[in-house]
């Protein structure tokens, strides 16, 4: 398993569950799949309906590995300086 904005894997569904990735959200309209604890911390928000989402500042502005065009890291310096500013047990 392979978180869809950043690409750090895992290889144990069992792991991914403990350890608490998302296993989908969306951006705006758009379903994606897979987010890993730190980026469904830094980047992610639960939305008004319960659906994890794009934070609002994030939006439109992340590439995802499951688009053309992958890349393992972002191009925005602000969504890589938030996922490595991610610290476990702290909610954003």
């Amino acid at each position: 398993m392979r978180c869809t904005i950043c690409g750090i894997q895992t290889d144990s569904v069992d792991e991914a569950v403990e350890e608490g990735w998302t296993p989908y959200f969306y951006d705006g309209e758009f379903e994606h799949e897979v987010a890993c604890p730190a980026c469904t911390n830094a980047l992610l928000q639960e939305g008004e309906d319960g659906q994890w989402e794009v934070k609002e500042e994030f939006r439109g502005k992340l590439r995802y590995l499951d688009e053309a065009g992958d890349q393992v890291w972002q191009d925005h310096s602000e969504v890589v300086a938030a996922v490595l500013e991610y610290e476990p047990g702290k909610l954003n």
